[in-house]
């Protein structure tokens, strides 16, 4: 079906639908006529039928194949199985096709986990992944849940063109691990229709996956993410410590309660534990972030706060956590707080937290220095941060500063 022809036939169907409605309209004003209601119960029946007509031809692309169908972009398996069909009738021995079929292993734990959010951020990151790796000799299909698949014209060695396709799928983090098992066929060598393509491929994929489950389980066990909190607890070495103790110090300058003054300081400690749910590939990227990866990273401190929400005495800790990027001017996220409404111990992390970024070396920026810290604070106090913390802030480090040099 043309374009044109597409939306011709669209638009005939909801004018289909208009007239339709207004002779229910008509049939409805005298309703002891018996015309009349003949005439609302066949508008009732030819607008039903209208909006349904429409709603279908809406799902489908102006070739007749499915659009996407998903959050991922990426098409599903009836494209799969048309372009299957029509890969057979071109596919010959010597320039044959690749069918593979993936499924995640790990991912249901890592969603379990971290969150259905995080687990839809990765899933449109993994399916990026694939479509990318997929586009110069192929296309990528997001078939269902966390089963994937790519269709591959053969240029190489079979088993390298699979393994590439797997490894675009494969992301891990402190923790996580998330790969794929997979299975192929290839075509015209292995099947003749679509059916038999797809039956190969998932016989084969999951004879891989019942062989890995043991291992796979040991990975996702519930002791890599306890392992990965204790890393971050409050003897987890010299930077969350010493922050810690920065943020204790502001706090007890803004005079907090003891009650307080302790979950500020847990806040402080665990603050971070949401990038365990974060790719490696992201954590350890040693130039800027793009829009995709920094939408992925702004989910980190929700995440902190959905794990620290396991252990009920930490509920009050979590929600400091949630909010520790948060604006002062309420242009931070998640949720867009400002000012007060930010809680206090999540606007005195978010001024310690940025000046020791501040005056860390990146691989892509230098380190500033003491002055120049304090003075990009004291420029973004009102907007980013709370004007209040950031003299407390200043004031505990001249004191420290002052101790040191007495020391």
């Amino acid at each position: 079906m043309s374009r044109r022809l597409f939306r011709i036939t669209l638009l005939a169907l909801y004018v289909v639908t208009a007239l339709s409605l207004a002779a229910i309209g008509y049939g409805l004003s005298n309703p002891y006529n018996p015309a009349q209601i003949v005439q609302t119960i066949v508008g009732l029946i030819a607008a039903s039928c209208a909006l349904t007509g429409a709603e279908l031809l809406r799902r489908r692309s102006p070739l007749g194949l499915p659009m996407a169908e998903d959050m991922t972009g990426l098409p599903g398996r009836r494209r799969l199985v048309a372009d299957l069909n029509q890969a057979l009738k071109t596919a010959t021995p010597d320039r044959p096709v690749l069918l593979v079929l993936l499924d995640l292993i790990g991912f249901k734990e890592y969603n379990d986990t971290f969150g259905y959010p995080a687990g839809d951020a990765l899933l449109k990151r993994l399916a990026g992944k694939l479509a990318r790796v997929a586009a110069t000799r192929g296309s990528a299909y997001r078939l269902d849940g966390d089963e994937f698949a790519a269709l591959l014209t053969v240029e190489d060695e079979v088993g390298q063109l699979a393994d590439l396709a797997a490894s675009s799928l494969v992301e891990e983090g402190d923790g996580f691990t998330v790969a794929p098992c997979y299975g192929t066929a290839l075509l015209p060598h292995e099947g003749s229709t679509a059916s038999d393509a797809l039956r190969v491929a998932n016989e084969r994929m999951y004879a891989l996956k019942y062989s890995l489950r043991p291992s796979v389980g040991a990975l996702q066990s519930n002791e890599v993410l306890m392992e990965a909190l204790a890393k971050r607890g409050p003897d987890c070495g010299d930077y969350l410590h010493g922050l810690a103790e920065i943020v204790e110090a502001v706090a007890a300058k803004l005079n907090v309660g003891f009650e307080e003054l302790e979950q500020i300081r847990m806040a402080a400690e665990l603050h971070d534990v949401g990038k365990s749910a974060l790719p490696t590939t992201i954590l350890q990227k040693t130039f800027p972030l793009d829009s995709e990866e920094r939408n992925f990273v702004e989910r980190h401190s929700m995440i902190g706060e959905r794990i620290l929400h396991a252990a009920p005495a930490l509920h009050k800790v979590a929600r400091i956590i949630r909010w520790t990027h948060e604006r002062y001017d309420g242009s931070g996220y998640p949720d867009h707080l400002s000012g007060i409404d930010i809680p206090l111990g999540s606007r005195i992390i978010a001024v310690c937290d940025a000046f020791d970024a501040m005056i860390s070396k990146r691989a892509y920026r230098t380190a500033m220095n003491f002055d120049e810290a304090t003075t990009e604070l004291r420029k973004n106090a009102g907007s980013q941060f709370d004007p209040l913390v950031v003299d407390a802030f200043c004031v505990v480090m001249v004191e420290r500063e002052r101790f040191f040099l007495a020391a």
